[in-house]
């Protein structure tokens, strides 16, 4: 009885070393051990062509989280945490999309164009600031001087309404070109305002 049993173990074994290293071949070639290691040039996301850095996205996922726990007041849960990362993944695809559409386009912003809008139209979180307000409202020359001043340039205003403008005037110039062509005749206004 020994004996059958011993002859009957050398094929088992063998059998459980062959289904061991073909299981174990078959998880290294399938795909499902790709747990390589994160770098810098793993690509979050590869849109149109281009990819999506790690970097980038974890620098974005901070800017947006750091926004975020100013605005609540508190450190984020994980699931705010998941809706932030989730944010900022959809930020830089649409950047993305919106950069590929503007070359198609042929948009273009030029040093002049930030000129003349950071000089006339200031951004809106500027409107607000109290070192800017005259009697409760915005005063024109006194963001034309704080422009001017040594303060902006040392505190990297300038560079931040730059990097406001190299974004804003592009999506505005977008958007004209989008909407010029939309025309509603007097009947089809006539008839959304009836429908309200």
């Amino acid at each position: 009885m020994l004996q059958s049993m011993r002859s009957s173990a050398k094929y088992i074994w063998w059998f459980l070393v062959a289904a061991f290293v073909g299981s174990f071949l078959l998880y290294e070639t399938s795909g499902l051990a790709d747990k390589a290691a994160v770098t810098t040039t793993t690509a979050v996301a590869t849109v149109n062509g281009q990819d999506i850095p790690y970097t980038v996205w974890q620098r974005a996922v901070a800017q947006l989280e750091q926004d975020e726990q100013q605005r609540l007041g508190h450190s984020l849960t994980l699931d705010e945490r998941r809706t932030v990362e989730d944010q900022a993944y959809e930020q830089l695809v649409s950047n993305i999309l919106l950069e590929q559409e503007y070359k198609r386009r042929g948009i273009s912003v030029t040093d002049d164009e930030i000129l003349q809008e950071a000089r006339n139209s200031p951004p809106p979180q500027l409107l607000q600031a109290p070192e800017l307000q005259t009697d409760g409202r915005f005063d024109q020359e006194k963001y034309r001087r704080f422009l001017s001043s040594s303060n902006a340039k040392q505190g990297g205003l300038l560079a931040q309404l730059e990097g406001y403008y190299r974004s804003d005037i592009p999506r505005r110039k977008l958007f004209d070109q989008i909407s010029s062509d939309v025309y509603l005749s007097d009947e089809r206004l006539w008839q959304i305002w009836r429908d309200r």
